[in-house]
């Protein structure tokens, strides 16, 4: 499969803001392509008929350049996130929506996915400190949720935000490599339905039955004394 370029010749410029769009989204194209360490400034460059001196004009590196890329994703699909959990109420059916919706942006996007997942964990330092403040930044919608949740007596005080951000993101991590070595893909509603389950069952507000303990206690009180 080759990448399709335009044919050479005079182009319109184009304002700053729509050129680095156009910069990026090809980027993007070429790296899902060609994967980060094999794709050249040249094959971005060739992709929209420009010379490489154009890219490196507003990016400085191909470095940055992905990491831009990396940047609009998050973006993307953090948007996407935090305007589903907001129409939302009820701290189970934003979990459940969170995990849906994250499953479901891995698969609707999982070449780019693929190629961030295997350079977040190799050699470029700058590229994983990115991904980690990106992913960071898109994770806090499930402490937000978890707080909310305690705030409202539905979840337990004594719940981390943290180990259940942790739950929720390593667990679809963990389909996401299934992804990326080429075994079949799980089922997005089926995964957000049992995990759901599985963690709000673990966090959710017991009745309290202190009420009940201490009137048993004062009942056998009650006996010892007769």
């Amino acid at each position: 499969m080759e990448l399709k370029t335009k044919n050479a010749g005079t182009r319109t410029r184009l304002p700053r803001r729509l050129r680095e769009k156009e910069i990026v989204t090809a980027a993007r194209k070429v790296f899902i392509h060609r994967g980060y360490e094999l794709a050249t400034i040249a094959e971005i460059a060739n992709s929209i008929s420009v010379v490489e001196g154009t890219i490196l004009h507003y990016f400085k590196s191909k470095r940055a350049l992905m990491a831009k890329v990396i940047e609009d994703f998050y973006e993307e699909i953090t948007v996407t996130m935090e305007s589903g959990v907001n129409a939302i109420s009820g701290t189970q059916n934003k979990l459940r929506y969170i995990i849906h919706t994250h499953m479901s942006l891995l698969h609707n996007n999982s070449d780019l996915c693929t190629v961030i997942l295997k350079e977040s964990r190799g050699s470029q330092t700058e590229l994983l400190e990115k991904v980690h403040t990106f992913n960071r930044q898109y994770s806090n919608i499930v402490i937000n949720v978890v707080r909310e949740g305690k705030l409202n007596d539905e979840i337990s005080e004594s719940t981390s935000p943290a180990l259940v951000r942790n739950a929720v993101f390593g667990t679809i991590e963990h389909y996401l490599w299934n992804t990326v070595v080429g075994t079949a893909r799980e089922d997005p509603t089926l995964i957000a339905d049992q995990l759901t389950r599985m963690i709000f069952n673990g966090i959710t507000q017991q009745p309290n039955n202190s009420r009940g303990e201490i009137s048993h206690l004062i009942s056998k009180l009650n006996q010892l004394i007769d």
